[in-house]
């Protein structure tokens, strides 16, 4: 639970202060990026959202006899858990490659994880449409997006890449 995952927080990713970071604060930190990286993120969701339409299942469906209907309905996750590493360097480009296509599925929350998210990091989530974002990582972010906690709310779906402990959580959730 909460206890739970603010100890580990403050143990493993060295949290101080809030674990949820707030729109206001996205935003502020995204202004401090270099403008040619902002732009640089704008050109990348721009290419992943154009491939990710592209691969967004269509539904249908098929008259098989009178009055016989088949139909196939395509429909998204609620919501969507972006692991984002926040190891030696900043990964923007694994929140865009996570929420971006969940974005365009049709996802309504996309909540992203990361241990410590630099500026760049928040600009992509910006860009890319994150819902909510938590300074939180590893074993204890994969759990706390599974079941969910007071703060961190429970998904659909885990998504993103990250070392072998965040791996062996993903894979026992």
């Amino acid at each position: 639970g909460e206890p739970a995952l603010l100890r580990y927080a403050r143990e493993f990713d060295r949290l101080e202060g809030p674990i949820e970071i707030s729109r206001k604060e996205m935003q502020a930190a995204a202004k401090t990026v270099p403008a040619r990286v902002r732009n640089a993120i704008r050109i990348a969701a721009k290419n992943i959202r154009a491939v990710a339409k592209r691969q967004v299942p269509r539904g249908w469906k098929a008259r098989i006899g009178a009055g016989l209907t088949v139909e196939q309905r395509i429909v998204p996750l609620d919501r969507v858990g972006c692991y984002v590493p926040g190891g030696r360097f900043p990964l923007p480009s694994s929140l865009l490659m996570t929420a971006v296509p969940a974005r365009v599925a049709g996802v309504r929350e996309i909540i992203a994880v990361c241990p410590r998210p630099e500026p760049a990091v928040m600009a992509a989530a910006e860009e890319a449409g994150v819902t909510r974002l938590f300074r939180v990582g590893g074993a204890h972010a994969v759990a706390a997006l599974a079941y969910g906690t007071q703060t961190v709310p429970r998904v659909d779906k885990i998504v993103g890449p990250g070392n072998r402990y965040v791996a062996a959580a993903k894979a026992i959730v």
